[in-house]
């Protein structure tokens, strides 16, 4: 199988993080640095990443459908807990940064540059950010994992969007850190880090960030 991929996107950070730990060997490909956009486009027509192509050239796009594909065929180490509660949870972690948490970070990244800034869409962006992180923090319990004691679908959602929380402020000139105010939250980033996996993903991410400056 092939992954289309890039190594800053969050939603491709998030399947990388599930296939390096389930061990899963695949080929990698940026396809806006090694393919043609009519190329890709002919591939995919949502044109972005990730995207999955299996050896007999089947095509998914989505990183979320991606994960729950992987998944099912490859389901050890599972991704998912045994208990309804918590893989009800692991989606529900999901949704938040999904749908609260990476608007406002896309909104933020329209503006990073001043002399194309809104100055007001930046203002709301980071309001609703910080109003997302503490739906977030409430669902968290401040330990290492975001739902029991293992990387579940919620740990490669959340990882990817935490990153760029934690770089958002620096890159408009901010030293604030957003997730102090958020007890569980904080918790969680720092203990995560003890799955190796989860600092490489961390590692591709910033050397893709350090090279688009």
């Amino acid at each position: 199988m092939k992954l289309y991929n890039n190594d800053l996107s969050p939603f491709s950070a998030r399947v990388r993080l599930m296939l390096y730990a389930k061990g899963i060997d695949m080929e990698m490909v940026d396809p806006f640095a090694d393919l043609e956009p009519d190329v890709f486009k002919a591939l995919t027509p949502l044109g972005k990443v990730p995207t999955l192509e299996t050896d007999d050239g089947w095509v998914l796009p989505e990183s979320e459908t991606i994960c729950e594909y992987l998944e099912e065929i490859y389901p050890e180490p599972s991704m998912l807990p045994a208990d309804p509660r918590e893989r009800a949870k692991v989606r529900l972690l999901g949704r938040l940064g999904d749908l609260y948490m990476l608007a406002p970070l896309t909104t933020l990244f329209g503006n990073i540059d001043p002399s194309q800034r809104d100055h007001d869409k930046v203002v709301a962006a980071f309001t609703d950010l910080k109003k997302s992180l503490g739906w977030l923090d409430h669902y968290l319990d401040g330990s290492g994992h975001a739902v029991g004691d293992s990387l579940t679908l919620a740990d490669c959602a959340l990882v990817p969007i935490l990153f760029f929380v934690r770089k958002m402020p620096e890159l408009f000139g901010k030293s604030v850190c957003l997730l102090d105010a958020h007890p569980n939250a904080t918790g969680y980033w720092k203990g995560i880090f003890d799955e190796p996996v989860v600092n490489r993903v961390y590692e591709e991410m910033d050397s893709a960030m350090k090279g688009t400056r």
